[in-house]
């Protein structure tokens, strides 16, 4: 006889039977508490219920919602006597469905929150590489602002030594000697104080460009001389400027960003050459074009795009036998001279086999070509 029920999800709690009485089930009362369990714990739920005797043959029957899916149903068979068994067959369609559909608020709740749980997670490990990363960059731009400069000043202070000393009072080429080199020294850290503060002021567009109208050929040519003169090495330069006269541009500036180009061809040709720079212009696309192009050691594709980055420098050259210095600024203040022109540079080079700069420079404030 029918006792009690608890839980919808496990039929033998739904009633007891005592083995030795043999009164009749009511499978409409089953169904009716069962049903009454399910609409309280699961609100809607498709099944059906049936009981058969000892032989199989099916006594009653009755269904909630479309005949279940037996392979994927939950099903449970109860014997509900000893004497003359008759068995009540639950089968419940696909119960994970109610299951998932009453749990999805939770469970798109837990994919946004794991999802946002990432995306915090992938930040923060940005923001650690790049502070990372920026250490690194200040640890290497250390090194070698104290490498370079550390040269210089120990050239000046003996240089000092040296005048003061007296010894080569009566000495007025020896003595003019020692002056040349404390004012290179001097210029060149200057020059690199200076370069600093330049490129600061152009990333926080700090600079104002007093352009005018500038004889091409005339610049690439004294910038030639100077280097010339003054080289360690024989320097071949290799100039061609077709229909190019002027350039519309700040002389400082444009003057500096040329002599980076030629000083990065010098200083990073191969050791057993002499340094070949080609400079090359014309007019395209309504703009004066410049190629700075040498026969230096390269540059690999990976190094081609971080070139222009501040305090980055080529694989190749950290590496290279000459162990060159420098903090890569070069490049970058190449860059941020061009950029602020309104030009473009671009970089096209292959590792062993030379170096090619590709500067884009606006005629003029108004895009008319300036001529005679």
């Amino acid at each position: 006889m029918l006792q009690r029920y608890a839980h919808a999800r496990n039929i033998k709690n739904l009633f007891y039977i005592n083995s030795n009485e043999n009164y009749p089930i009511s499978l409409e009362k089953v169904d009716s508490i069962f049903n009454e369990e399910v609409k309280y714990s699961m609100e809607h739920l498709d099944y059906s219920l049936s009981i058969t005797d000892s032989l199989n043959h099916q006594i009653a029957f009755v269904k909630h919602g479309p005949h279940p899916n037996e392979h994927f149903a939950y099903k449970e068979t109860i014997r509900l006597r000893d004497i003359a068994p008759e068995y009540i067959h639950l089968i419940i369609s696909s119960p994970y469905k109610v299951i998932f559909g009453k749990m999805l608020l939770m469970l798109i709740g837990s994919i946004i929150l794991a999802v946002l749980i990432i995306c915090g997670l992938i930040v923060q490990i940005k923001i650690i590489n790049r502070q990372n990363r920026i250490a690194e960059l200040r640890q290497d731009f250390t090194h070698a602002m104290i490498h370079d400069m550390k040269n210089p000043i120990t050239s000046i202070l003996m240089g000092i030594s040296s005048l003061k000393s007296g010894k080569i009072d009566d000495k007025p080429q020896v003595k003019e000697h020692y002056y040349k080199i404390i004012t290179q020294e001097g210029e060149r850290i200057l020059g690199l104080a200076n370069k600093i503060l330049e490129i600061a002021q152009f990333e926080g567009q700090r600079v104002a460009l007093a352009k005018q109208q500038i004889n091409l050929s005339d610049l690439i040519g004294s910038l030639a001389e100077k280097y010339t003169l003054n080289a360690t090495k024989k320097i071949y330069f290799h100039i061609e400027l077709s229909k190019v006269e002027y350039i519309f541009a700040d002389l400082h500036y444009i003057q500096e960003a040329f002599s980076n180009l030629i000083d990065n061809a010098i200083k990073y040709s191969k050791e057993d050459e002499d340094a070949e720079i080609y400079i090359t212009g014309f007019l395209k696309d309504h703009q004066t074009q410049i190629i700075f192009k040498d026969n230096g050691i390269g540059i690999s594709a990976k190094d081609q795009k971080i070139i222009f980055q501040k305090f980055e420098r080529a694989l190749s050259v950290i590496k290279s036998h000459n162990k060159i210095s420098g903090f890569g600024l070069g490049l970058n203040f190449v860059f941020q001279v061009v950029k602020a022109h309104g030009g473009t540079i671009a970089v096209n080079s292959r590792l062993g086999s030379g170096s090619e700069f590709i500067i884009n420079l606006p005629y003029n404030e108004n895009n008319q070509i300036v001529t005679d």
